[in-house]
């Protein structure tokens, strides 16, 4: 027995001394690694100011990225003593005493890491640490970029003293705002050197970088004064401050002065956020497009502006080269034409802009790619372009929704141009959403041309408002609530709304087949002279049949219903669809020519009626001022759909007959049983015939997921049958039909 337990004791130390000589192997490994990075960056790498820059469809830069502050770095010497000693009392207060790593510190994250389940991983780091992270490592919150940072710190504190990595860390640190750097942050928000800052001044910008979003003075200074009161007290109880200066400091309550305009342009700061966005992606971010509660949408909201916050930071730092699709040509022709179409209005709100505003996308359909962007008018001041409508302004869309909604997923089930729908009483749906209402028939197309609610809040109940919102969710509309399903939504009626460049990317999967990719302007994005960039792909949202019905529908629009008012003279071929909110406080125009989709809205930013405003006004006008300039040198002269798709496929079989052939020679309106007239039969055996089609083509499939699809599409069918007997006979027939196929439920 104890032999045996000698040789158990024996294996078990072979074990350990094993692992624990892998392990020092591998801990050497990242050591040798980290001191080889330091070494090899050189002292410069604290100090450099290489910028990142934004480059337009043509290789000019567009945009240089900063803040309007230059980046002044400033020797251990020109700091104040007040920031040194308020970073060490918050941050590091041991920073003097240990090798550039804390062992308590991370014995503490460690701890939290194991208890949220590897969920959390923070705290412990020293400013040593922060520094490496800071210089070296990207943005990732993982176990090994801690241990490289670790590693890092350890080299650094190796490599210089104390003081050059308090330099280091108060140079290169960032304040918010695009703000890296002490000096910069003074200049931003107080307009003074540090060395004129205050104590409680000074606190408060070394409050800013334990988070930047959370403790940022421009949005947040609540939370940044609650931290700079807690510095001002570590200070005091660690002898920095005496009493009467803290008191002094505590009682002062600073002003913060406003930003200096980052941007002189609306393309520049798009083109920024879709790199964010892209770096986002990239580091793992799990983007939401549809939330059950508000509390859920707020939380995620908080995480998404951390994380967007942290990849902005990565892009301010430098070494970025954005190249962007956006035309300089399309840009001015767009920003004049808005300019023009809305010059009359000059009422200016409280902050001095234009009340009446505008924003409009245009997109290039062979690649999806912006081409131009304008978030507002033109009013000769840099201010005025701080808020980007086009991607940050989220508005009701109005009847602008209803192809993406309601009538797209429709003919995706089947429907067709002459399906019957019914001009049900939208009052009367809101009062009783529950409630089986009719109303005066109506063709689907004649519906969608002069854009009637009822018949598309009754289509809407045919389709069902998850499936409608499922096809905007797929097509990554950033604000969908669980509160959106709702009837009204068929009509333009959201929780948070939409913006312009979401309704452009989804009007454009018409002209793509069906197919959508998330609008974006960038083509690359180097980084140090590597492509990181990678292109998305395109999804099937839409079928192409129906995408290429809808493009014959829109047209219908441009020529015979809401939008006939355009008059469009080209031989091009133009469609889209107009949308009007209640009291005309918002207009919209989204539509398409063979080579673009463009999407417009007008409005004000405090939502108020504006008279004479709806789509068919000033978002029609710059929409036909755009795409008639536009359409003068054609690419394409006709949509590409139109060549993909043959006619034999717009019709689900060729023995589904013409309407008249149904009781031929007999008006609609005649009553063939009380409440039940000709068209209503005519309507009826038309859909049969389809649901016989589809049910033919589930029998002769050969993959399971089509058969199921095709059933499901002819039950969806079944609920349009207005009569008893031919809704007996389909259902008849759908139930042989699964039968045979293994009875699908």
């Amino acid at each position: 027995m104890k032999k045996r337990r000698k040789k158990i004791l024996k294996c078990v130390t072979v074990v350990l001394l094993a692992g624990f000589l892998v392990l020092s192997g591998v801990f050497v490994c990242f050591y040798i690694d980290a001191a080889q990075t330091v070494r090899n960056s050189g002292r410069e790498i604290f100090s450099q100011k290489e910028n990142s820059y934004i480059y337009d469809a043509q290789g000019n830069v567009a945009a240089k990225l900063n803040t309007g502050e230059d980046r002044v770095y400033l020797d251990y010497e020109e700091i104040p003593e007040t920031a040194k000693n308020a970073f060490v009392a918050v941050e590091d207060q041991r920073f003097y005493y240990h090798p550039g790593v804390d062992p308590i510190g991370i014995l503490r994250s460690l701890f939290v890491y194991i208890k949220t389940g590897g969920e959390t991983l923070q705290g412990g780091s020293t400013i040593t640490q922060q520094l490496a992270r800071t210089v070296f490592l990207n943005n990732e919150v993982t176990v090994r970029r801690k241990v490289k940072e670790i590693f890092l710190a350890l080299a650094l504190e190796r490599a210089y003293t104390k003081d050059e990595i308090l330099e280091f860390y108060i140079n290169n640190v960032y304040f918010a705002n695009g703000n890296y750097g002490l000096e910069a942050a003074a200049q931003s928000y107080f307009r003074k050197s540090c060395g004129e800052l205050s104590v409680s001044e000074t606190a408060l910008l070394c409050a800013i970088p334990n988070s930047p979003t959370w403790y940022n003075p421009r949005s947040n200074l609540e939370h940044t004064l609650s931290r700079r009161d807690k510095i001002l007290r570590n200070m005091k109880e660690q002898g920095y401050l005496d009493q009467e200066d803290y008191d002094t400091a505590c009682r002062e309550n600073p002003k913060i002065l406003e930003k200096k305009s980052e941007w002189n342009n609306y393309e520049s700061s798009y083109a920024l956020d879709c790199a964010v966005r892209c770096l986002m992606e990239q580091d793992g971010f799990a983007f939401c497009y549809y939330f059950g509660s508000d509390d859920e949408y707020k939380s995620y909201r908080e995480n998404y502006e951390k994380a967007y916050d942290r990849e902005k930071e990565r892009i301010y730092r430098g070494k970025y080269k954005i190249y962007t699709a956006l035309d300089p040509e399309k840009q001015k022709l767009l920003q004049d034409s808005i300019d023009q179409s809305l010059e009359r209005f000059t009422e200016v709100g409280a902050d001095g802009v234009y009340e009446l505003q505008a924003a409009s996308v245009i997109l290039d359909n062979e690649t999806g790619k912006v081409v131009a962007i304008s978030g507002g008018r033109s009013q000769g001041d840099e201010d005025s372009h701080t808020l980007n409508r086009a991607y940050q302004s989220f508005r009701q869309p109005g009847s602008s929704i209803k192809p993406l909604l309601v009538y797209g997923p429709a003919l995706d089930m089947g429907y067709t141009k002459s399906s019957t729908l019914q001009e049900i009483s939208v009052e009367e749906l809101k009062k009783n959403p529950a409630k089986e209402l009719s109303g005066a028939p109506i063709s689907l197309d004649a519906a969608l041309y002069h854009s009637k609610n009822g018949a598309a809040c009754f289509l809407m109940k045919k389709v069902g408002v998850s499936k409608g919102l499922s096809y905007l969710e797929h097509m990554h509309f950033t604000r969908l609530m669980y509160s959106d399903q709702n009837i009204v939504s068929a009509l333009g009626g959201f929780t948070y709304g939409t913006n312009v460049v979401e309704m452009a990317g989804a009007y454009r999967s018409f002209t793509a087949g069906g197919k959508h990719k998330d609008p974006t302007c960038i083509t690359s994005i180097l980084y140090n002279g590597k492509e990181i960039y990678k292109d998305a792909k395109e999804q099937e949202i839409y079928s192409a049949k129906t995408a290429k019905e809808m493009l014959e529908l829109l047209e219908g629009v441009v020529t015979y219903g809401t939008a006939h008012r355009m008059a469009w003279k080209s031989d091009i071929p133009c469609a889209g669809k107009t949308g009007t909110t209640n009291n005309n406080k918002d207009g919209w125009f989204c539509g398409m020519i063979p080579d673009y989709t463009m999407a417009v809205w007008v409005g004000c930013d405090d939502p108020k009626k504006v008279s004479g405003l709806s789509g068919s006004s000033y978002p029609l006008t710059i929409y036909k001022s755009v795409m008639t300039e536009l359409a003068k040198d054609p690419v394409k002269k006709e949509f590409t759909v139109y060549q993909t798709v043959s006619s034999e496929e717009l019709t689900f079989a060729s023995s589904v007959g013409a309407y008249e052939d149904y009781l031929p020679g007999r008006a609609d309106e005649e009553e063939l049983s009380p409440g039940y007239t000709v068209a209503n039969y005519r309507q009826d055996h038309m859909t049969a015939d389809t649901i016989d089609q589809l049910l033919s083509q589930a029998m002769n499939a050969t993959d399971a997921k089509q058969k199921e699809d095709l059933i499901a599409q002819a039950e969806a069918l079944k609920g349009q049958i207005y009569g008893r007997t031919v809704t007996a006979e389909v259902e008849e027939k759908i139930a042989y039909v699964k039968e045979e196929n293994g009875n699908l439920q």
